[in-house]
């Protein structure tokens, strides 16, 4: 080191002295009280950006002496910089990496150094006082060489501890490098470098507070105008329609298919190009900003009961962004919009419970007369003098426990319910585990099947694997005679296994009529007459009947049979002749065919043949 410069150090009168300047020794421990009791005072991050600041005027005030005493090259002037550091005790400098480059004129081009600061005295307190850290301590020695560094190079040099021993590693590490050449890793860091008093971070902090507070009035004053639209019972339109005017941002209300319920500030055509873009998404579960190719969405769930039941959308230009009080304000409007949707819910569930129990008591008789059951229709809209089909449903559910099948019918009547929302002219009610319908149409088969086939194939495709059937009775003009439509409707359901998912009664025929005003115990007696050993239950007899009945069907057409039930030609041959023998009938005789064709109806219907 320069004599010259580094002049003798007295301590006399309680002056220490370098250079004509006055100087002061403390300990790492007492400088390890100071940042203690900085952090507890200040924050972490502001005793972090104090001793940087405070690290980099040491260093700028070195550099400027050094420059007035010396006129040597960047390299020689560089090397100052740890001696003087070390002269203080701060740390032990080791240069690992040194690299200077210049432009032809011999201008600085860049700078790179790395190296190891030994026994730094930041690391040593820190230790003392907080025990181990999670992140480097050595902010005086860093701001030291970055202040250093750019004054001697008059451009922005800035270092960065990349290990410290208060982390538990063997030394302290340092990298210092041209700001351009971090490529962005030092942008956080120079925050630090910045003087941000207090005060400023106050009035910050207030402004902060201010424009929070202002959005939350803001947005309180929209949930309040919503609330009332809720309070007067208007719809989802009206709700919409608020948020638009207070905002003047579109709106736009969808259910959970992205179909759209309501909307404002734009037209229908607009509303059509937009959901398109989205229905193909996926299901959403928080607010989040998507970009499709028209605009850019604010988009929030709407819950209820942690059902998705549909979106709030907020609408802007592609190259617009959302506010933090728009995403407060279609937040508010989504449980609006849930508040909206249970009161809906809770309403057409009531209604629907009523109009069950309506349809339950037609069809067990239990009013006591047409004028009764006509009146009461009226308050639930339906006019019951118009001809109408009862029909009942089943499905093939297997349930775990009763518990299970019980939460899977409840589910599957509020689908139900929900296909047929807005249709007046259906009545939907239960009765023995099973969906009853009592449905006005005009006397037109064709068109009541596809309604029921239209039902089924929504309900398969939202319960996957299920299988639904129906039975629908003949057309009706009389209510009073309800009870008994149902009883074919039920006749047909049995029947569905052999005509399909969708069994109208009249397609029954004769068989149809016979079963319905059945005598069961003497048709169980003629059964038991026409099968002689095959009435019985065990398998071998069910085989038989399921081929006996395959074969009437087909007009006992052999080849017909042979398909229908995979057999061989001579394996059929040879079941045709056993019952034969075992019946004593000529399965050739057509009065013989056409009663045990009725008998085995009969006893399909009672679920004592199962040709599945």
């Amino acid at each position: 080191m320069d004599n010259q410069l580094f002049e003798s150090i007295s301590n006399q009168k309680g002056y220490i002295t370098v250079d004509g300047e006055r100087m002061i020794l403390t300990s790492p421990s007492v400088f390890g009280t100071l940042i203690k009791d900085l952090v507890n005072n200040l924050s972490e991050e502001r005793m972090k950006g104090f001793m940087i600041r405070y690290g980099w005027n040491l260093g700028v005030n070195d550099a400027r002496k050094i420059l007035k005493e010396k006129s040597s090259s960047f390299e020689e002037l560089l090397k100052h910089g740890p001696v003087l550091h070390m002269m203080r005790g701060y740390t032990e400098v080791e240069r690992t990496h040194f690299e200077i480059s210049y432009h032809p004129d011999q201008s600085l081009k860049s700078i790179h150094v790395e190296g190891i600061w030994k026994n730094s005295y930041e690391a040593e307190g820190y230790v003392k006082q907080f025990s181990q850290s999670n992140a480097p301590v050595c902010h005086t020695l860093v701001g030291y060489a970055s202040g250093y560094y750019s004054e001697i190079c008059q451009r922005p040099i800035y270092f960065k501890e990349t290990s410290c021993k208060s982390m538990g590693s063997e030394q302290c590490y340092y990298v210092g490098k041209d700001l351009d050449q971090w490529n962005g890793e030092m942008d956080e860091e120079l925050l630090y470098y910045e003087n941000q008093t207090i005060v400023k971070e106050l009035e910050r902090t207030y402004e902060q507070l201010l424009e929070e507070r202002n959005n939350i009035s803001h947005t309180f004053q929209i949930h309040k105008r919503l609330t009332d639209e809720l309070a007067k019972g208007n719809d989802l339109k009206s709700i919409a329609d608020v948020v638009f005017e207070e905002t003047d941002l579109p709106v736009l209300i969808e259910d959970a298919h992205f179909n759209p319920i309501a909307s404002s500030g734009m037209t229908p055509q607009r509303v059509y190009e937009i959901q398109e873009a989205l229905k193909q998404g996926q299901e959403l579960k928080q607010t989040e900003v998507i970009e499709v190719d028209l605009c850019v969405r604010l988009i929030t769930p709407i819950f209820l009961n942690q059902q998705l039941l549909g979106y709030c959308s907020f609408i802007k230009g592609v190259t617009d962004q959302f506010s933090k009080v728009d995403q407060m304000i279609i937040e508010r409007t989504a449980t609006v919009c849930s508040l909206y949707m249970l009161n809906e819910k809770n309403a057409f569930e009531a209604t629907e419970r009523m109009k069950g129990q309506f349809l339950e008591q037609i069809i067990h008789g239990q009013l006591l007369s047409k004028q009764d059951i006509l009146k009461r229709g009226t308050f639930i809209n339906i006019d019951l003098e118009k001809p109408h089909y009862i029909a009942v449903m089943k499905y093939d559910h297997q349930s775990i426990n009763e518990k299970s099948d019980l939460l899977f019918f409840e589910k599957l009547v509020e689908s139900v319910r929900n296909y047929f929302k807005g249709n007046s002219n259906v009545l939907i009610g239960q009765k023995g585990g099973q969906l009853v319908f009592l449905m006005q149409a005009p006397k037109n088969l064709s068109h009541i099947k596809e309604v029921f086939r239209a039902l089924i194939g929504h309900l398969e495709e939202e319960y996957l694997g299920q299988q639904f059937s129906i039975g629908v009775s003949t057309s009706g003009e009389d209510i009073q005679l309800a009870p008994q439509l149902y009883h074919e409707a039920s006749i047909s359901l049995q029947m569905s296994n052999v005509h399909g998912p969708i069994t109208l009664f009249e397609e029954l025929g004769v068989v149809g009529i016979l079963l319905h005003s059945k005598d069961q115990d003497a048709m169980y007696l003629k059964a038991k007459q026409l099968l002689g050993p095959l009435y019985q239950e065990d398998e071998n007899a069910q085989e038989f009947l399921k081929t006996l009945y395959v074969f009437l069907s087909n007009g006992g057409k052999l080849e017909k049979t042979m398909d229908d039930l995979a057999l061989s030609m001579s394996g059929l041959r040879y079941r045709i002749k056993r019952i034969e023998t075992l019946t004593e009938h000529n399965l050739r005789d057509p009065n013989i065919t056409y009663q045990l064709l009725l008998t085995l109806h009969f006893l399909i219907s009672e679920g004592k043949l199962e040709l599945k």
